[in-house]
């Protein structure tokens, strides 16, 4: 009886035990703040699969004259898994591969892109290796462009990628990429059809980009962001499926329950002081808060030494939690050559 009642049950509510999502390491985080907002294992060495190529983008729109037409070399005879199948003597619009690296997840377009922006694979990956140093990320180190790891391998974390992603997102033609759906071009050899292989750009309207990674030993990567008025949202996460609805459930959560306040305002900051003169930023500070996190903002004025200039620091806090300082400079006070004659008699 029990095993009947268990079969009907199942025929109502069919459920798939093995494609339960299960994330290994994830982090949720404003990308104009930085605010993680969620996080499991944020800073766990991983293998970053072909979320890689975030970071072959970027170097590559920093590094070449994308209208430069490239002849495909000998570099693409060792690119193994996903390609979008150049061939040798066949020669393309350097902005072009960037959408079969992106959109297909092109290893051999990852690969020319390198050889031509660098100069060598081996030089292009340095530069990769230079933006990490600039970028101060602590987990990350680059062996090769594409994410393959059967011989080089790369090493990142989900916090770091996902500060990558971040920086890359101030790109316009970044952006553009990511989000673009389907991509049709040529060579001179033939034509080609790249369709975004990251579906999340499908399954969600506030989606604005991402790029999945897979190798067997680094298991399912799924770095995307999402938009919801002035929130930009990027989610990097491991686990053994791509994560999507996951995604999507933290994108919601986020969207329902946090909302950007101006906590500093450069246009309207005023500030009481004892020194001869008006207080000022030159940077306003946005951050994103919960209605109750609101109410526990305390910002707090530490004077320096410097009795002119940069004089003190105002330093926000949430609960006990410092999570900003600025500098606050002084504008002094115009005196008039007759008052000062006055002020030197007194």
């Amino acid at each position: 009886m029990k095993k009947v009642l268990f079969f009907f049950f199942f025929l109502l509510f069919p459920f798939n035990i093995d494609a339960a999502e299960i994330l290994n390491n994830y982090i949720v985080m404003d990308m104009d703040s930085g605010r993680i907002i969620k996080e499991l294992n944020k800073d766990e060495r991983i293998l970053p699969a072909s979320t890689t190529k975030i970071m072959t983008l970027i170097v590559a729109i920093e590094n070449s004259n994308l209208m430069d037409v490239v002849k495909v070399g000998d570099e693409i005879l060792i690119a193994d898994g996903t390609n979008i199948y150049a061939e040798v003597g066949e020669n393309f619009l350097l902005e072009d591969l960037l959408y079969g690296m992106i959109l297909r997840s092109g290893n051999d377009a990852a690969l020319i892109i390198a050889k031509n922006s660098g100069g060598t694979v081996d030089n292009f990956v340095k530069l990769m290796n230079e933006k990490t140093v600039k970028l101060g990320l602590k987990k990350t180190s680059f062996q090769n462009p594409t994410g393959l790891d059967d011989t080089t391998k790369n090493y990142s974390s989900v916090n770091d990628l996902a500060i990558i992603y971040s920086y890359g997102y101030k790109n316009k033609l970044f952006r553009k990429i990511l989000k673009t759906k389907e991509y049709k071009t040529s060579s001179d050899k033939k034509s080609y059809y790249f369709k975004n292989r990251t579906e999340i750009i499908n399954l969600y309207d506030k989606s604005t980009g991402g790029k999945t990674g897979y190798t067997p030993k680094a298991g399912r990567l799924l770095i995307s962001s999402s938009s919801n008025n002035d929130l930009n949202i990027v989610i990097a996460s491991r686990g053994n499926t791509y994560g999507y609805d996951s995604h999507i459930a933290f994108y919601e959560e986020v969207f329902s329950n946090y909302k950007n306040y101006t906590i500093l305002d450069k246009k309207s900051f005023k500030q009481d002081t004892n020194l001869s003169g008006e207080l000022f930023i030159k940077n306003s500070f946005v951050y994103p808060l919960t209605n109750e996190e609101l109410n526990n903002i305390r910002k707090v004025l530490v004077y320096n030494k410097d009795k002119r200039g940069y004089v003190a620091d105002m330093i926000v806090y949430l609960g006990d939690l410092e999570i900003h300082k600025e500098k606050v400079y002084l504008k002094e006070n115009k005196i008039s050559f007759f008052k000062r004659i006055i002020n030197m008699f007194k």
